[in-house]
């Protein structure tokens, strides 16, 4: 009995492992609920704690890669597929904390996401910025020094 266990549990890992495809892989080429998988560590290097300054704040970027849920547009073909998340926190001047979405990281919808080639230029890098309070306005953030 043991033996017939370990051989469905093997054969229930490999039909898994099938339906990992690498992250560049189009998701009309993969059949439904398959995943699209940072197989070679392409995303790890945009993770951590990011620190920058505008108009005398401080600004943290905190960008995660995380796997979630996904669809064809139309909410047709899902798959799961790795991404960047990220969610930011301003810091005034005068240390007056303005914004910390970071201490509260919402995996389900961040404010930063989607790490995608820039249209600029195809070397470059491009994240979607969708903060929520700011009446609807949104921006992309182009990353050009890797």
């Amino acid at each position: 009995m043991r033996n017939v266990i370990l051989i469905i549990l093997t054969i229930f890992s490999f039909c898994l492992k099938a339906q990992e495809y690498p992250l560049n892989t189009s998701p009309s080429d993969i059949p439904d609920n398959a995943y699209l998988k940072d197989m070679n560590n392409e995303l790890d290097k945009y993770v951590g704690l990011w620190k920058g300054t505008w108009n005398n704040k401080t600004i943290y970027i905190q960008l995660k890669k995380i796997k979630h849920y996904s669809s064809i547009p139309g909410d047709t073909h899902p798959y799961y597929v790795d991404d960047i998340f990220g969610e930011r926190k301003i810091i005034a001047s005068d240390g007056t904390i303005e914004i910390d979405r970071i201490t509260n990281f919402n995996n389900q919808s961040p404010e930063i996401f989607g790490m995608s080639r820039s249209l600029k230029n195809g070397n470059w890098k491009r994240l979607y910025f969708y903060p929520e309070n700011m009446c609807g306005k949104s921006a992309t953030l182009d990353i050009t020094s890797f």
